[in-house]
């Protein structure tokens, strides 16, 4: 008897199952992206998209760096973020059109 004793079909369904969930995680990530939540699904403060935070949740003040954007409502930074994206394919579609 062979060592792999796993059924190709089995095999199969799994990747399968994992292209799935590799698609759904990669929308969720551009959706959060958009609407200018935290990329990595935890909650940093208690901000909504159109009110600003006034308290961190979680880890202690004093280990983040990133103070400004952790309190900013989610329209600033989805505005910061598609601007940023917006100058870098202005940039690239100039690079390219010369």
């Amino acid at each position: 008897m062979s060592k792999n004793t796993v059924k190709a079909a089995l095999t199969r369904k799994r990747r399968a199952r994992a292209r799935r969930n590799r698609f759904w995680a990669v929308a969720a990530v551009l959706v959060r992206f958009v609407l200018g939540r935290p990329l990595d699904g935890r909650v940093h403060s208690n901000c909504t998209f159109w009110s600003a935070g006034n308290r961190r949740v979680g880890r202690p003040a004093y280990l983040v760096t990133w103070r400004w954007w952790a309190l900013a409502p989610g329209w600033q930074r989805c505005g910061v973020r598609l601007t940023a994206v917006a100058v870098v394919l202005l940039a690239a579609v100039g690079v390219v059109a010369r």
